[in-house]
């Protein structure tokens, strides 16, 4: 039987170092994984509003209080350069990239809005869409060559409820989630057999910006599925876990539906 064990492998996590990213890193870490943890420094708000941030060194050093190598690289995977860069200093440490997991999104940020239709310009829908589908794309597309040559790879783009079914006030953010899902299926298909790509089709998650949510739209969320709560970042960095591991071995091209049974 596949197991989970990812001994020796090479991971690349962006928007790892918090809430879900940092999740999936540890989760890969416990599973003998090396990783290298990907963040970005704040930014300057123009549009939008403040994202939290937070440093990777504090996640790296918990990965190597589990035994795993890790760095630290701080990039902005918006910029085709710091890609570029982030991935050439993964091979220079490690020589090899196995894993890549691109948490890097966002429904709203410092350069765009969330909000309804008519509420929004077509500022706000590009800066979503780069945020949230070029930084998969980019950063896939920079380790495509390494993962072919190896002759193994496997990509997980993390995408949203949202990008499936429509929400209030979601409507650039559900269009490009959606992008995600339909450009996770064109790499598996065009990148196979080698390389391996899925998304998750997150729907609710406890993450560190949660607090800023009103009660009222936690209990629609939590209201609309069967378990009638959000999930925690440890249980979507199973699903993660999973699909990069041999016991996935066979999982292309699936837009998986972590949601808790939405209804």
């Amino acid at each position: 039987m596949p197991s989970f064990d990812l001994t020796d492998r090479v991971a690349i996590v962006t928007g790892g170092s918090q809430g879900f990213g940092k999740a999936i890193a540890l989760a890969l870490g416990q599973q003998g994984a090396n990783v290298a943890v990907v963040a970005r420094e704040p930014e300057q708000v123009t549009v939008g509003r403040e994202r939290p941030h937070a440093p990777v060194n504090p996640v790296v050093d918990e990965l190597k209080a589990l035994g795993s190598r890790a760095i630290g690289i701080t990039a902005d995977v918006r910029d085709q350069d710091q890609v570029d860069s982030m991935v050439a200093e993964t091979m220079a440490e490690f020589g090899r990239v196995d894993i890549l997991v691109n948490v890097v999104g966002g429904s709203w940020g410092e350069t765009f809005r969330s909000g309804p239709l008519m509420e929004l310009d077509p500022h706000d829908f590009i800066e979503c869409y780069r945020l949230n589908v070029l930084t998969a794309f980019m950063s896939s597309k920079a380790v495509q060559p390494i993962m072919k040559a190896q002759g193994k790879g496997a990509i997980v783009n993390i995408a949203s409820g949202a990008g499936v079914s429509p929400g209030t006030g979601q409507g650039a953010y559900g269009a490009a989630k959606a992008a995600v899902i339909n450009v996770s299926k064109s790499m598996a298909s065009e990148w196979a057999p080698e390389i391996r790509v899925n998304s998750i089709a997150l729907g609710g998650i406890e993450t560190p910006h949660r607090p800023m949510w009103v009660e009222s739209v936690q209990q629609t969320m939590t209201s609309r599925n069967a378990m009638g709560r959000l999930g925690t970042p440890d249980e979507h960095a199973g699903t993660v876990l999973w699909l990069v591991s041999d016991a996935a071995a066979f999982i292309t091209g699936e837009a998986i539906a972590a949601n808790g049974g939405l209804r």
